[in-house]
C-alpha cells in the first residue's frame, strides 16, 4: 500500500470531559511506530476539566512534526452524533476514522484496518474492541490476537472505533442528530449502510481497547435520561426494535465465539 500524505488519513474524536482517557487515546495515537502522519480533528463538547488547555498545548507541540491536531470547541455540549458530522465535515482526509475518547489502540491498527476494508470490499470497517478495565498486557494481547485473526471480518459492527471513506459519508449521509445526547445512532447509520447495500464489519486486523462509555456513563450519574427517547425515535424511524435483534440466538452464538478468541489471548 503506497505511503500517504498528510491529508489522506483523519482522525475524529468528540470529548466531554475525561481529559485522562483523552491522553491515554491520543498517546497511543501519536505513539504507534506503524503509521502515516494524521489530521486529528477533537470536538470539545464544552468540556470544564482542562481538556482545552491540554489541546491547544499538544496542538501547538505537534505543529512541528507530519501529524496535524485541529481542536473544535463547542459552547455546549451538542452530543455524539453532532459531534461526529462536525469533525468529519471538518475533516480532509479521503479516509476518515471515528474514535471514542476512552480507548487504547495498538501498533497498526489503522493499516489494519485498511487492508481489512480494501481486502473485503467495505464500506465501513471497525476494529476488534475489548471492553472494560485495561487488567492484561495490551500489547502481548493485541499482537496474539492479530496474529489468530489477521485475515477475519464479522459481519458486525462496534462503533467505539470505526472507518469509512469520505465517499460513504457522503452517499449515506451525517449522523441523524435527532438522537440525544448517544445512543442507536451507531445503529441507525448501520442500517442506512444496509439500506444502501454498502457492507460493514469488524476486523481481525486491528485491536483495541475500549474501557467503556466513560463519557455517557457520566451523562448517567447527572441524572440524564436520553436512553428511551432514543429508542423510541429509533422504532418509529425503522418499524423495529433493534434489541429484538440484539438478543436473539445467532447473536448470542456469534458473540459467544467472539469472546472464544480473547479466552485463547488470556492464557
Amino acid at each position: 500500500m503506497a505511503e500517504s500524505n498528510i491529508l489522506q488519513y483523519s482522525l475524529v474524536i468528540p470529548v466531554f470531559n475525561q481529559l485522562e482517557y483523552t491522553k491515554i487515546c491520543l498517546s497511543s495515537i501519536l505513539g504507534d511506530s506503524d503509521r502515516s502522519p494524521y489530521e486529528i480533528i477533537v470536538v470539545d463538547n464544552c468540556s470544564t476539566d482542562g481538556t482545552k488547555e491540554y489541546l491547544l498545548a499538544l496542538q501547538k507541540e505537534l505543529s512541528t512534526t507530519r501529524d496535524k491536531l485541529i481542536p473544535i470547541f463547542n459552547t455546549e455540549n451538542r452530543g455524539v452524533a453532532p459531534a461526529w458530522n462536525q469533525g468529519v465535515e471538518a475533516s480532509t482526509g479521503k479516509f476518515i476514522a471515528v474514535l471514542n475518547n476512552d480507548i487504547k489502540v495498538s501498533k497498526g491498527w489503522f493499516r489494519g484496518l485498511l487492508w481489512s476494508m480494501e481486502t473485503f470490499k467495505l464500506g465501513l470497517i471497525c476494529p476488534f474492541a475489548q471492553h472494560g478495565p485495561l487488567g492484561y498486557d495490551f500489547e502481548h494481547r493485541s499482537e496474539n490476537f492479530i496474529e489468530k485473526n489477521f485475515d477475519k471480518v464479522w459481519r458486525d459492527y462496534d462503533f467505539c472505533a470505526f472507518l469509512f471513506t469520505r465517499g460513504v459519508f457522503s452517499s449515506v449521509g451525517p449522523f441523524d442528530e435527532k438522537f440525544l445526547v448517544g445512543g442507536y445512532e451507531d445503529t441507525d447509520y448501520c442500517y442506512r449502510l444496509k439500506k444502501d447495500g454498502i457492507p460493514f464489519g469488524v476486523s481481525g486486523a486491528a485491536f483495541i481497547h475500549h474501557f467503556g462509555s466513560q463519557t455517557l456513563g457520566e451523562f448517567k450519574k447527572r441524572g440524564d435520561k436520553h436512553a428511551k427517547p432514543n429508542l423510541d425515535y429509533f422504532i418509529s424511524k425503522w418499524g423495529i426494535d433493534p434489541r429484538a435483534k440484539q438478543n436473539n440466538w445467532t447473536s448470542k452464538i456469534r458473540r459467544f465465539f467472539r469472546r472464544q478468541f480473547l479466552k485463547v489471548d488470556q492464557m
